[in-house]
């Protein structure tokens, strides 16, 4: 069923796809900007995901601490490693420009999280490897404070999706229309 659904709204995104332009960022700079000297876990955009890159400029140039999510080969676990605008990238095993594993470790304040879709209730269809799932599940036991932003077009939103226990729910969700409070 899942692998269903990511096959449509990965099809839809493609179809539909378009870039924002910066005014379109500034309610997401604004709830990122409340959040004095954070840490940002960004993610470096592919396969028609909203682009980040104007997003990712203006961080930098507000003098924000930005990482990349780093996925490990062996044994498939994800981490977050400092990003610098000059740093050189490395694709990862599934193509995504990630740092390099001697980058510093970094645990974000703030996650702006890719997705294929979401519903109201902040459930978030992912790719179906469950990397963020683990990640943020660990951040929880280990009783850490985040927020997660998904990242989105409008057009991605769902009534209900199906969801399994291990599964994480956003804070709130970003898309060209704003944001959506989740309820």
């Amino acid at each position: 069923m899942k692998e269903k659904l990511r096959k449509y709204f990965f099809s839809l995104r493609k179809k539909k796809y378009f870039n924002l332009k910066e005014k379109d960022f500034s309610p997401l700079l604004s709830e990122i900007g409340r959040y004095k000297n954070s840490t940002v876990g960004t993610y470096y955009s592919i396969n028609f995901e909203l682009d980040l890159k104007i997003l990712n400029t203006l961080l930098f140039k507000k003098g924000l601490s930005l990482s990349l999510p780093f996925i490990h080969k062996d044994n498939k676990l994800m981490e977050f490693k400092e990003w610098n605008s000059k740093d050189v990238l490395q694709l990862n095993k599934y193509g995504i420009p990630q740092t390099f594993i001697d980058s510093k470790t970094l645990v974000p304040d703030i996650f702006l999280v890719p997705l294929l879709a979401f519903d109201k209730y902040g459930n978030r269809l992912g790719y179906g490897s469950g990397y963020y799932d683990k990640y943020f599940n660990m951040l929880n036991k280990a009783k850490k404070k985040f927020r997660t932003i998904g990242i989105s077009f409008s057009f991605q939103k769902k009534d209900k999706l199906k969801t399994l226990k291990t599964d994480f729910c956003l804070d709130a969700v970003f898309t060209e229309k704003g944001f959506l409070n989740i309820q």
